[in-house]
């Protein structure tokens, strides 16, 4: 268990100017594409760089900006070619046909899983995923070796959080926004996915990023996919979706629209022996909360990107869940209540970026982002009294960001990267309550964020044979009304490639975490007659310092070594009020939480009907907080995560997969909390058609309803019991087609992290 392991927004590597690739097409004497050749590239010093395939149109592009340089097709059907040269487009390359006639040659051999390529980890995510029950890009990545996913949101072992970015860009979305993507793209769209524990500053992200590397054309084409899914987690719920491109050599458009008929249903059962003036209370609460509406989500975006002639593109996204609607009852011996919410969300963003051939990037993005909610709660005590109130509530944010960034890379070897950048957000939230019955504790809130952040930063890096490096310093100026503050970011990469079987990287970072906009007001919600959810004024953001040591073993076992300090630490915590009978939920600043240990992926195979993954994590905690409300904590913990991911080839005739997946986390702690030992077991199938168009899959997770933590509180006086362990069993029917190739085209994203109650 990593601490917030969030599928944030974050950059790794800035999308590639057409200076930094390296692209042709192979065709035989008669012009035809030549598919399948495999393309190495290597430095005029013969050490090797990277290599890639041709696709079925002959075409390869290579990321790099190595010059010059020397390529070498392979092809058992044709003649060996190497060329030597500095151009960033080869265009069509010949190859001409072997003269030596083989017959019945079969070739078995496996893949390195990863190579490593200026301090990053490069994964063939198709290759990776072969053969099994994968339907899109998201899946692909919870198969990354170390990356995971729990409640919805991304980790990657070794590290306090990770960034999710497309083609180098940062995204601008919320991680679950982000997700609905990627799950609307088919992994054969993503060349490759970069894993960065330490991403360069000129991503506008810290610390651990994700990169996919999107395939792209310059051809003129159609092409799109359809998908439809059915998921049954109490209630049904249905998704319908698209996404088409069209492209020419010089520009392109896409346009994505996904739709949501979703309805959701969670339980939690609560014990709190609450003391209060030397009497202790036993409550025992019992509360059902459902939610369904509706939810669309539209891009539209189009790039002009003639040649060696940088790229401009413009894009717009929009997020609408128009009627949403939520019912929440808690029924116990202490307090009845009953909760119903409407509430009509939308977002709005205009992005620009202009990407030049000389490694000039300019980006700037607008969101508009509101969220207006009505609701009413009433609550029947069992001494009688009762309370009853509406509030009319809500958010509203405006937020710029302006980027400027330079990239070099001299004749030399060395990189020199700098750039700046500018952001802006008014955020306006406000609570409005009319008391319809009783004396409930209330108080109205209508305040205002101004929040502005100026940073500048400088790198630099080289590649010395079969080592690399890289180190930055970013400067951050940031105010909150009359907060202010400067900080520093120092940054540092180093890889040492001894052979195809030992490499090893060292990295370090440093980082802050941002709280919400809402957890920095001081408003008071209300769960139930019991539980209340309150903001922090005065919340300071956390800071983050993280290293991590990786030995990489025959290009597949990879082992880490890593350390995490986050000073100012906050997270949302229980805790029974001492002059009320209340359970208070809220972030405050802890003095530290500290995370060291170890992580090993252990990948193996049997046969071409077993193909497995273990990875084990084993790690020691320290938390601790001198002021958390009226006591204070400093506690340890040992603890151990195991996944191991199996994939069962059953025939290739129909073509099915099968796949088991299992997961176990031992005791936790999260400040006062003691998280119980949990785990969970998932189990797909997979059928892929009509010459791989078309794929139909069955899954379900935690078949056992084991997965969700039940946690408890035996600290300084709290005793407390609450989780769930129902209705957490998700069946899912999924079926999509692919037309004319599918080049969906990736994009920025909208960050909405910080937004919302």
């Amino acid at each position: 268990m990593q601490a917030s392991l969030i599928a944030a927004q974050t950059p790794a590597q800035p999308e590639s100017t057409e200076s930094d690739t390296i692209a042709g097409r192979l065709v035989d004497t008669k012009g035809a594409p030549v598919p399948g050749a495999a393309v190495l590239l290597f430095g005029s010093d013969s050490t090797y760089v990277d290599a890639v395939a041709s696709n079925l149109e002959g075409r390869f592009e290579i990321r790099s900006a190595l010059r010059p340089y020397r390529l070498q097709v392979q092809h058992l059907a044709y003649e060996l070619c190497e060329i030597e040269s500095d151009r960033p487009d080869l265009g069509d390359i010949v190859l001409a046909e072997s003269q030596v006639s083989i017959d019945a040659v079969v070739v078995e051999g496996e893949r390195p899983v990863v190579r490593v390529e200026q301090g990053r980890l490069n994964y063939d995510l198709g290759q990776l995923t072969r053969n099994q029950t994968v339907n899109n890009a998201y899946e692909a990545l919870t198969r990354l070796p170390g990356v995971s996913e729990q409640d919805g949101a991304l980790s990657l072992a070794g590290a306090s959080s990770v960034t999710v970015i497309l083609n180098g860009r940062p995204s601008t979305m919320t991680s679950e926004q982000l997700a609905a993507l990627l799950r609307s793209t088919p992994v054969e769209r993503v060349e490759k996915a970069e894993v960065m524990y330490s991403a360069p500053p000129q991503y506008h992200v810290r610390g651990a990023a994700i990169n996919l590397v999107m395939r792209r054309s310059h051809d003129a084409a159609f092409s799109g996919e359809v998908h439809g899914n059915y998921t049954d987690r109490y209630f049904a719920n249905w998704e319908l979706g698209g996404n088409f491109v069209i492209s020419s050599p010089k520009w392109s458009a896409d346009v994505m629209y996904t739709a949501l008929r979703g309805k959701s249903k969670t339980c939690y059962d609560l014990l709190s022996r609450h003391t209060l003036d030397g009497r202790q209370y036993d409550i025992s609460q019992e509360e059902s909360i459902t939610g369904e509406g509706w939810s669309h989500q539209l891009r539209a975006a189009v790039e002009y990107a003639p040649r060696e002639r940088g790229r401009l593109s413009a894009a717009y996204t929009a997020s609408f869940s128009p009627d949403g609607s939520g019912i929440s009852r808690s029924q116990g011996n202490y307090v009845g209540s009953l909760s119903q919410k409407v509430s009509d969300k939308s977002l709005h963003n205009v992005a620009l970026r202009y990407t030049s051939d000389f490694g000039l990037d300019i980006g700037a993005d607008y969101t508009h982002y509101v969220d207006p909610e009505r609701s009413t709660l009433t609550n029947d005590y069992a001494d009688g009294s009762a309370t009853a109130f509406d509030v009319v509530s809500g958010q509203r944010i405006d937020r710029l960001n302006v980027t400027v960034d330079e990239d070099h890379t001299f004749d030399s070897g060395w990189n020199l990267t700098a750039g700046a950048s500018f952001g802006m957000s008014l955020s306006h939230d406000w609570q409005h309550y009319t008391v319809l019955e009783g004396n409930p504790v209330t108080a109205d809130t209508d305040s205002r964020l101004d929040e502005y952040t100026g940073n500048l930063y400088a790198g630099f890096g080289r590649q010395f044979g079969r080592t690399g490096f890289s180190l930055s310093l970013a400067g951050e100026y940031y105010r909150l009304g009359d907060y202010e503050n400067w900080s520093l970011y120092p940054q540092a990469s180093f890889s040492w490639v001894h052979s195809d079987k030992h490499i090893v990287q060292l990295n370090f970072s440093s980082d802050k975490r941002y709280p919400s906009y809402w957890e920095m007001q001081g408003a008071v919600s209300y769960i139930d007659g019991y539980s209340e959810i309150h903001g922090t004024s005065g919340l300071r953001p956390s800071r983050n310092y993280e290293a991590q040591a990786i030995y990489i073993y025959r290009q597949k076992y990879i082992f880490v070594l890593f350390w995490n300090e986050m000073p100012d630490y906050f997270v949302q915590a229980a805790w029974q009020s001492s002059d009320r009978l209340a359970l208070i939920y809220q972030s405050l600043n802890w003095n530290t939480n500290r995370q060291w240990g170890v992580n090993a992926v252990v990948p193996f195979r049997i046969g071409r009907w077993l193909d497995s993954r273990l990875t084990v994590t084993g790690l020691r905690m320290r938390q601790r907080c001198d002021n958390f409300h009226d006591m204070s904590f400093d506690r340890a913990k040992w603890v151990a995560v195991v996944r191991l991911n199996n994939t069962f080839r059953l025939c290739r005739k129909p073509d099915l997969a099968l796949e088991v997946n299992g997961f176990f986390q031992s005791a936790a702690i999260q400040g006062t909390y003691d998280i119980n030992p949990l785990g969970s077991v998932d189990a797909a199938l997979k059928w892929t058609f009509d010459k791989g168009r078309a794929s139909l899959s069955l899954r379900c997770s935690d078949i056992l309803e084991t997965g969700s933590p039940l946690t408890r509180i035996r600290y300084g006086g709290q005793w407390l019991d609450m989780g769930s362990q129902r209705y957490s069993r998700t069946t899912t029917v999924y079926f999509s087609y692919r037309f004319g190739g599918y080049r969906e085209k990736k994009h920025k994203e909208v960050d909405t992290s910080r937004f919302g109650h």
